[in-house]
């Protein structure tokens, strides 16, 4: 039988909680999960701050462009997402990273997925992006994955820094295998719908993660293909689902 699969929080608990916030981060750990996934852009001010899309339409209801505002404005926007959750979660503010790692500081061994997101990696450029968060990521006990889609930027980490570095694939085809053998990332992340149908994962010294990850029944399948790691919006439930069968 296959190892036990490691569920990661997608944005974290973002099933019952708004997404990419400290609630939906700390629902993640009540629930039993140490593998946390979020996102991270950057403000007009160089600030991280945690955002998944690029305009805060549908987290806050507004027109809003993260790279466009200041941090001091943007972390006063809720972010309850009231198209879901009604005002349940209104008190939300987008949070900045500091608050964010300031909020984990004492929660137990995490391991945390920070995505860097192309929005704003292209607004400021690589090197900006990395200079305004890494100083942050180091402050963190906790152990530190730094994911991206943007291949050059997971080069240039590991050039200059000890994090561990995930590539997010756009494509699961012959030329993602030959760079992703270039680059021997620790994790590889990559939507399952991506994936082809049948047949073992590329072999190599990473930790492959799936996400969009919604049933056990994937889990097990993915499992058996050679995938450790299972991203998902509701990945308490998933954990408890598991453990329920074993």
């Amino acid at each position: 039988m296959s190892s036990a699969p490691t569920f990661i929080a997608h944005r974290g608990e973002a099933s019952r909680y708004p997404e990419n916030t400290v609630v939906a981060l700390q629902g993640a750990i009540d629930g039993g999960i140490r593998h946390l996934e979020f996102d991270v852009q950057l403000s007009a001010d160089r600030v991280p701050v945690l955002s998944h899309d690029a305009v805060l339409t549908r987290t806050a209801g507004l027109e809003r462009i993260v790279s466009a505002g200041l941090a001091a404005e943007l972390t006063d926007i809720g972010v309850g997402e009231v198209s879901r959750f009604g005002d349940t979660f209104q008190s939300q503010r987008l949070p900045s990273l500091q608050r964010v790692l300031q909020a984990l500081e004492s929660a137990p061994p995490l391991h945390l997925f920070v995505e860097l997101k192309r929005h704003s990696l292209r607004a400021f450029g690589r090197q900006r992006v990395i200079e305004a968060a890494l100083p942050l990521l180091r402050t963190s006990p906790h152990k530190i994955t730094v994911i991206s889609f943007d291949y050059d930027v997971l080069e240039l980490l590991q050039s200059i820094d000890g994090l561990g570095t995930g590539w997010v694939l756009s494509a699961y085809d012959d030329a993602a295998k030959v760079r992703l053998q270039a680059l021997s990332p620790d994790f590889v992340f990559c939507n399952q719908v991506r994936l082809p149908p049948r047949g073992l994962l590329w072999q190599g010294s990473w930790h492959w993660a799936i996400y969009e990850i919604a049933s056990i029944s994937e889990v097990h399948t993915l499992l058996e293909r050679g995938a450790s790691h299972f991203e998902s919006m509701r990945a308490a439930e998933l954990k408890r689902q598991w453990h329920d069968q074993v």
